[in-house]
C-alpha cells in the first residue's frame, strides 16, 4: 500500500534525524496528597524521588500541595508517606518536557492505634479509586487509554481489554459485559449520571462509534463489571465512573494533534497567579470520510463528528471547592443510493438516508465542602441533552419516486441534582450516603413503514422523575480485611414503581500476597423510555399497554481471588453468577421474544415482567505492571448467557459468545544519550471472542420469497465464525526544551481478517452472504505538547 509505505519512510527519516547529541531536560513534579476517604489534604505528608543522589523530596504545605523541582525527564518513581498512613510507591511516572507532571495522590489510614507506624501498601495498580468497590472493579489510567494499541484514546475501546468485556459489534465501542446487553452500562462523570458520551450512538444504547470524551480531559477513573457499591443505581451490567483532571493552575500549557481521523486541540492554565483556579478545554474535529476516500472500509456512508469538553476549577477559601464541567458532541452520516438501478446487487445499493446520531451534551456544577473534621459533602447540579434523528428511504427503481421507510426522532433532556456525604468515624469505620434525582423530559417519535404506510409506533412528549437514595457502611477489621453493607432505593414516578436493592461485600487477606473477596448486589434498571410508550393496537383502539412495566432486576453473586505472586505480577480470578428477573417478555401468548436481546430498538407489543435470564462464568486476568519499560496483560473469560421467554424454553441470548480472550504487551526503549531524549514504544493487542449469535436463515424459503427469511424457532442457535483481531502501534516520542513531540503509527486489524457480524440472503447472487467488520485501518498521527 503506497500510503502506508510513505508513512513508514517519513517515520524512519524523522527517527534518524533526531538521533544525535545529548541534553538533560528537567521538569517540575507537583500535586496534592490527600486522605483516601475524605479527600482532605494531609499537611506534612512527604514525597521522595527514588534514585536521586542525594535523596530529594518535598512536603505538603498548608495549602495542600507539594512541589519537586528539577526532576529529570523520563520514567521516575516516588515514595509517599505520612504518619499514621500506609506508605505507597508510585512507579514509572512519565515526566515529560512539554508539560509539568501533576499528581493527585491518596493515602489510606492505618487502622492500628499508634502514631508511629510504617505500613507499606502493596503495589496494585488495578485497585479501584472507589474504596467501597470490593469485587469486579479496577482503575484504568490515562496512560493506559493512550498506550493501548490503536485504541484511538477511547476509554470504552480500552475496556475491551478487561476480563469479561467484549465489543458489542467490533466496529464501534459498545460493551457486552458478562453476556449482558450493552444498554445495561451506566456512564457517570464527576459523581453524576450522564447520557451516553459517544458519537453515532443509537437510541437506548451505551456505546457508539467513538468516544466524545478526549483523553486530554480524563483523570484516572474506575470501571466496574458487577456487584457495584450502593451509590450506583439504574445499571445491570457495568459502570464507567469517569473522573476529570484539573488544568494546570500555575502554568499555561497546550496540546495539538493531527491524525488521519481528525484534529484535536487542548489548552489549560490559570486564571490568576496565586489564585489556584484553572481551566482545561479540548476541541476535536473528526473526518473519517478521509479514510473512505483513500480506499479504507470504515462504514457505509460519509462520516463526520466534532466535540468539545471542558473542566473548570474554582476553589474558594471559605466556601469549599467549585468546578464546572461539560461536554458536547455532534455527529452525522449520509447515505446515497447507487444512481443506476441496473447495477444494484444488494439492498444497501437502493438506500438513501441520513443519520444525525449522538448529538449529546452535558454541563454540571460541583461543590465540595468539609463539614467539621470528619465529613465531606459533595453536591452536583447537572443538565444534559440527547437528540437522535434518523431517516431511511429506498428506491424500487432509480427512475421511480423515493419511498420513505423510516423517520425517527428521539430527544431526552435531564436535570440532575445529587448530594453525597462521606463521614469517617475512625480509621476503621466509614459511611457514605446520598440521594440524587433526575427530572426527565422527552419527545419520542418512531415512525416506520407498515404495509406501505408510515405509522407512528411511538409518539409522545412527556416527562417523569427518577429518584435514587443510598447508604453504605464499611468496617475494616484488619489491614487486608473489611466488611461492608449498603442499600440502594429507586423510585420511578412515571408508574410509581420502586426497587429496593441490598448490597454487601466481605474482603479478607489469606496471606500478605493473597486476598479473597465475596460480593453480592441486587441491581435494577428502568426500561429504555420508548418501551413505556409503544402504541399497540387492541381491537380498534391504540393503547399504551406497557406504561406500567417494572424495573428489570438482577442478583449478582461474585467470588474473587487476588494474588500478587511477585512484586510486579498480579493474577486475579473471579467466579460470578447473575440471576435476572422481571425481564419484559411477550404478554398473553407464547413467543421467544425477550427485551434482554434488544440493544438499539424498542418493543412494539404487549409486555409483562415475567421473563428470566442468567449469566455465569469464570474470568482470569494475568498482569505485569509497567516495570523496566515493559508491561503485559492477558485475560480469559468463559461464560454462558441464557434467557427464558413466554414459550418456556431456555435459549442463548444474542450476546452469548461463550469465550473471550485478550493479550496486550508493550515495550519502550529509551534513548537518553542524545541531544534530545527520546523513547520508542511498541504496543500490540490481540483480541478473540466467540462468534456473533444469529438467527439461522431458511435458504429454501428465502429463494422462494426472494428475501431473507429466518427460522425464528431456532433463535440464536447459530454462531458466525469467531472474532480475531490484531492491533499494533509504534510511538516515537522526542523531548525538546519545553516541548514534547510524539509520532504514532498504528494499525487496526493488522492481518486484515474478515470478521463476520451478520448474514443475509442476497437475491441477486442467490446465496447467503456475510457483512464483515472493518478491514485493516491505519491510525497515523502526530501530537505536540508545550
Amino acid at each position: 500500500m503506497p500510503f502506508v509505505k510513505y508513512a513508514l519512510c517519513c517515520f524512519g527519516l524523522f527517527f534518524f534525524i533526531t538521533l544525535s547529541g545529548q541534553t538533560i531536560f528537567l521538569q517540575t513534579v507537583r500535586g496534592t496528597i490527600a486522605d483516601a476517604t475524605l479527600k482532605t489534604p494531609l499537611v506534612g505528608a512527604n514525597i521522595v524521588l527514588l534514585g536521586s543522589e542525594p535523596l530529594r523530596g518535598a512536603s505538603v504545605n498548608t495549602e495542600g500541595g507539594f512541589r519537586l523541582l528539577d526532576v529529570p525527564v523520563g520514567r521516575q518513581s516516588f515514595k509517599v508517606s505520612f504518619v499514621g498512613y500506609k506508605d505507597i510507591f508510585i512507579k514509572n511516572i512519565a515526566v515529560e518536557a512539554g508539560k509539568e507532571t501533576v499528581l493527585t495522590i491518596e493515602l489510606e489510614e492505618d487502622i492500628r492505634e499508634t502514631n508511629a507506624v510504617t505500613i507499606v501498601a502493596k503495589s496494585d495498580k488495578t485497585k479501584p479509586l472507589n474504596e467501597l468497590a470490593a469485587v469486579s472493579a479496577r482503575m484504568f489510567s490515562v496512560e493506559e487509554t493512550r498506550r493501548f494499541a490503536a485504541g484511538l484514546n477511547d476509554p470504552a475501546r480500552m475496556a475491551t481489554a478487561f476480563a469479561g468485556v467484549t465489543g458489542g459489534n467490533g466496529d464501534g465501542n459498545s460493551l457486552v459485559i458478562r453476556g449482558n446487553a450493552p444498554n445495561g452500562l451506566l456512564w457517570r462523570m464527576e459523581g453524576v449520571d450522564v447520557p451516553n458520551p459517544n458519537h453515532f450512538a443509537r437510541v437506548g444504547t451505551s456505546g457508539g462509534g467513538i468516544s466524545i470524551l478526549s483523553a486530554q480531559l480524563l483523570s484516572n477513573s474506575d470501571f466496574l463489571s458487577g456487584a457495584f457499591p450502593a451509590e450506583y443505581g439504574n445499571a445491570l451490567s457495568g459502570v464507567f465512573d469517569i473522573k476529570l483532571r484539573k488544568g494546570n493552575n500555575e502554568k499555561r500549557e497546550h496540546t495539538f494533534s493531527a491524525s488521519i481521523i481528525g484534529l484535536d486541540a487542548a489548552t489549560e492554565g490559570y486564571f490568576k497567579k496565586g489564585y489556584g483556579g484553572s481551566y482545561l478545554v479540548n476541541y476535536r474535529y473528526g473526518f473519517l470520510s478521509f479514510l473512505q476516500k483513500v480506499g479504507f472500509n470504515v462504514g457505509d456512508a460519509p462520516t463526520e463528528f466534532q466535540d468539545l469538553s471542558f473542566n473548570v476549577s474554582l476553589p474558594t477559601k471559605r466556601m469549599g471547592q467549585f468546578t464546572i464541567f461539560g461536554f458536547a458532541g455532534k455527529s452525522q452520516q449520509a447515505i446515497d443510493a447507487v444512481p443506476d438501478s441496473n447495477v444494484w446487487k444488494q439492498n444497501s445499493d437502493r438506500r438513501f438516508g441520513r443519520l444525525d446520531g449522538s448529538n449529546t451534551g452535558a454541563i454540571g456544577v460541583t461543590h465540595s465542602v468539609i463539614l467539621g473534621q470528619k465529613t465531606v459533602l459533595k453536591t452536583v447540579f447537572s443538565i444534559n441533552d440527547y437528540t437522535y434523528r434518523e431517516e431511511d428511504n429506498r428506491f424500487d427503481r432509480s427512475d421511480k419516486p423515493l419511498i420513505v421507510t423510516r423517520n425517527n426522532r428521539f430527544s431526552e433532556k435531564n436535570v440532575v441534582l445529587s448530594m453525597v456525604a462521606n463521614h469517617k468515624f475512625s480509621a476503621k469505620q466509614t459511611l457514605r450516603l446520598g440521594a440524587y434525582t433526575t427530572f426527565k423530559g422527552f419527545d419520542l417519535q418512531q415512525r416506520e413503514d407498515v404495509g406501505g404506510k408510515l405509522t407512528d409506533k411511538i409518539k409522545t412528549n412527556d416527562n417523569t422523575t427518577l429518584t435514587n437514595v443510598f447508604a453504605q457502611w464499611r468496617m475494616r477489621f484488619t489491614e487486608g480485611g473489611a466488611f461492608q453493607l449498603g442499600t440502594h432505593i429507586q423510585h420511578l414516578f412515571l408508574n410509581q414503581k420502586t426497587a429496593f436493592e441490598p448490597r454487601s461485600a466481605l474482603t479478607f487477606a489469606v496471606s500478605k500476597k493473597q486476598t479473597v473477596a465475596i460480593g453480592y448486589g441486587l441491581h435494577s434498571q428502568i426500561q429504555p423510555l420508548g418501551n413505556y410508550f409503544a402504541r399497540i393496537k387492541v381491537g380498534k383502539d391504540t393503547v399504551l399497554a406497557n406504561k406500567n412495566l417494572d424495573f428489570t432486576k438482577a442478583h449478582h453473586f461474585i467470588v474473587s481471588h487476588d494474588w500478587q505472586f511477585a512484586e510486579n505480577w498480579h493474577l486475579k480470578t473471579e467466579l460470578y453468577y447473575q440471576k435476572l428477573f422481571d425481564v419484559p417478555i411477550t404478554s398473553g401468548r407464547a413467543t421467544n421474544f425477550s427485551i434482554i436481546n434488544l440493544n438499539d430498538d424498542f418493543a412494539i407489543e404487549p409486555l409483562s415482567n415475567s421473563g428470566l435470564g442468567k449469566n455465569y462464568g469464570s474470568e482470569m486476568t494475568l498482569e505485569r505492571f509497567w516495570t523496566d519499560n515493559f508491561y503485559l496483560l492477558a485475560t480469559l473469560s468463559l461464560f454462558e448467557s441464557k434467557y427464558l421467554a413466554s414459550d418456556g424454553i431456555w435459549r442463548n441470548t444474542r450476546y452469548n459468545a461463550n469465550t473471550a480472550a485478550t493479550f496486550l504487551m508493550g515495550k519502550e526503549w529509551t534513548f537518553n544519550n542524545r541531544r534530545r531524549p527520546a523513547a520508542l514504544g511498541l504496543d500490540i493487542k490481540f483480541s478473540h471472542a466467540g462468534g456473533q449469535r444469529v438467527v439461522p436463515i431458511d435458504l429454501i424459503k428465502s429463494k422462494q420469497q426472494k428475501r431473507t427469511v429466518t427460522d425464528a424457532t431456532r433463535l440464536y442457535e447459530e454462531k458466525l465464525p469467531a472474532f480475531y483481531r490484531l492491533d499494533a502501534q509504534i510511538e516515537w516520542k522526542v523531548q525538546y526544551k519545553g516541548m514534547t513531540g510524539s509520532t504514532i503509527l498504528g494499525v487496526q486489524n493488522a492481518t486484515n481478517r474478515k470478521n463476520p457480524v451478520s448474514q443475509s440472503y442476497n437475491v441477486a447472487l442467490d446465496k447467503i452472504q456475510y457483512r464483515y467488520l472493518m478491514s485493516i485501518i491505519p491510525v497515523i498521527g502526530y501530537k505536540i505538547e508545550f
